[in-house]
């Protein structure tokens, strides 16, 4: 079952999160879970039939998306489904319900984003319909 994330959700929402992505702190994590939600943002999760969760989708509205053609877009943040629930379908249902909540936003495109070395989560993507866009390397530097 999928439905929106509640406070409720936080441990296996964090759990989950860290996962993802391992080399964000715990703290980093804290804070952006107390801000997804809201008018511009919202996380729907898979609830296993024991009550806890197996997967999540974090979706927000962007202002600008490169290869859109709208001025806003929903946009997943992140994505997972636990292990042991891969190649089940939960993945297409829960980018389906971001679909829906972007489309009830009043938007007509969602994208989204893999590490450019993440060969599964293309693939992902590109079974689930969407069409790669651009390749880019980001870059920092410290002033």
């Amino acid at each position: 079952m999928i439905t929106p994330a509640t406070a409720a959700d936080a441990a296996e929402w964090l759990r989950m999160r860290k996962i993802l992505w391992p080399d964000c702190p715990e703290e980093i994590h804290r804070v952006e879970i107390a801000e997804q939600t809201g008018e511009y943002a919202t996380v729907l999760v898979y609830r296993r039939a024991n009550g806890k969760l197996g997967g999540f989708i974090e979706v927000s509205i962007r202002d600008r998306v490169d290869g859109s053609t709208s001025p806003q877009v929903g946009y997943i943040e992140g994505w997972f489904v636990d292990e042991d629930l891969r190649g089940s379908g939960i993945g297409r249902k829960l980018v389906a319900a971001a679909g829906n909540w972007a489309r009830e936003q009043g938007l007509s495109e969602i994208g989204s984003d893999a590490e450019i070395e993440n060969e599964t989560s293309i693939r992902a993507h590109a079974a689930l319909g969407f069409r790669e866009t651009f390749r880019l390397v980001h870059f920092l530097k410290r002033l």
